[in-house]
């Protein structure tokens, strides 16, 4: 626990190729992105010349194995699981979405950050750029999507996000705002008029937004800065689509007992809540802390969703064995060094050993949520289908 929150993903390769889309901002994916640069490069000079006119005939070029090669294209087995990654985490959240549905009409599905998966993006043969169409199915088992760090804090707390990143977001945004999507913003900074800037960015798009506290983007603590909250209202709100103001704390260690937590939390007037179902990762809310979260200061009711990791294993959890290892059971990997507060490992998401954790039973993770009184759910983890990209 403590450690500052990891990146937005590494941008997957199919960045460069957005329509209109900005350069990549992360280490990594300034690096595919000058990779694509030379293969546009390329394909301009082949353009050119002569050769365009029998281009279409070419066969891919293969680079021979040699000491140095890391095997990836030259036909050795990596070890890399040969699963279509993308698509496996878009039909992971709609069977998770659908499964909760199917008890609770009503139940909200919230994506956090994984934008790129609302797109699909056909490419061609010496394309430098592609055509990207929505993913139908992806979006309609959403009822909202979460994004961290537009604007302010995306490598930094405080800090402005890098103003190629910022367009990056935003573009996805605003190709998806006839969707019929909520949208809740989070920045990471305390001071009023970053958080005045932010919304008026975001005024053409109806989003929640919310500017989290120091320390750092832990998520541990409510936000002082405004004091009350934005659009603060006496009204009932009974689902996320009547929200005016949210607040997310996902890491209650600092409150110290779980009363004081919730104390806190109850003491408010945010129209959602969005939550761990755990004081401290570990110990769990019962029902008597859901009915004093359920009713804002003012005393009308709001709603309450839970934040679950639906694709890293995190060792603090319930679930977690004593006897885990990576590779046993064989849907655990390696451990992840970027975690937003370690003690993570990877998982092979796409396995129904896996899933079956998260959803599918009333003993499952989402399924206890359900039970709980939850009004939704924020599946994190989405953006490790890119870590698997890269692996």
């Amino acid at each position: 626990m403590g450690k500052a929150r990891q990146k937005n993903s590494v941008r997957t390769q199919d960045r460069a190729l957005l329509p209109d889309g900005p350069h990549p901002s992360s280490t990594m994916s300034r690096r595919r992105f000058l990779a694509k640069s030379m293969l546009g490069l390329g394909s301009a000079l082949i353009a050119s010349s002569p050769l365009a006119l029998h281009a279409q005939q070419l066969e891919p070029f293969t680079i021979a194995p040699n000491s140095l090669s890391s095997g990836r294209g030259s036909g050795i087995d990596t070890g890399k699981p040969k699963v279509e990654f993308t698509d496996e985490m878009r039909d992971y959240v709609i069977a998770i979405s659908r499964w909760a549905k199917s008890y609770r009409s009503d139940f909200s599905i919230v994506a956090m950050n994984g934008l790129e998966l609302t797109e699909y993006l056909e490419t061609t043969l010496f394309a430098a750029r592609g055509t990207a169409e929505p993913a139908r199915d992806y979006l309609r088992a959403l009822d909202g999507i979460l994004t961290e760090a537009p604007f302010f804090g995306y490598d930094n707390y405080g800090e402005p996000t890098e103003d190629e990143e910022s367009k990056y977001i935003l573009g996805y945004l605003e190709r998806l705002k006839y969707e019929g999507l909520k949208y809740l913003v989070v920045d990471y900074t305390d001071k009023l008029g970053d958080m005045q800037t932010a919304r008026q960015r975001l005024s053409g798009l109806d989003a929640l937004y919310y500017a989290a506290p120091p320390p750092g983007m832990q998520l541990s603590s409510l936000a002082k800065v405004p004091r009350t909250p934005i659009n603060s209202n006496p009204h009932v709100v009974d689902n996320l689509r009547q929200a005016k103001n949210f607040a997310m704390v996902l890491d209650s260690s600092p409150y110290g007992t779980k009363d004081a937590y919730i104390n806190a939390l109850a003491q408010t007037n945010y129209d959602t809540l969005i939550i761990d179902p755990f004081h401290r990762g570990t110990i769990p809310l019962t029902y008597d802390d859901m009915k004093r979260l359920r009713y804002k200061k003012t005393g009308t009711p709001r709603t309450i969703m839970a934040y679950i990791n639906v694709a890293t294993a995190e060792t603090y959890r319930y679930y977690w064995q004593s006897n885990w290892r990576a590779g046993s059971p064989d849907f655990v990997g390696e451990g992840n060094l970027l975690a937003r507060w370690g003690q993570e490992h990877h998982v092979y998401y796409w396995k129904r050993e896996w899933q079956s954790l998260i959803y599918g039973s009333e003993n499952s993770y989402l399924g206890g949520i359900m039970k709980l009184g939850f009004d939704g759910a924020l599946l994190g983890g989405l953006d490790e289908y890119a870590w698997w990209l890269d692996y």
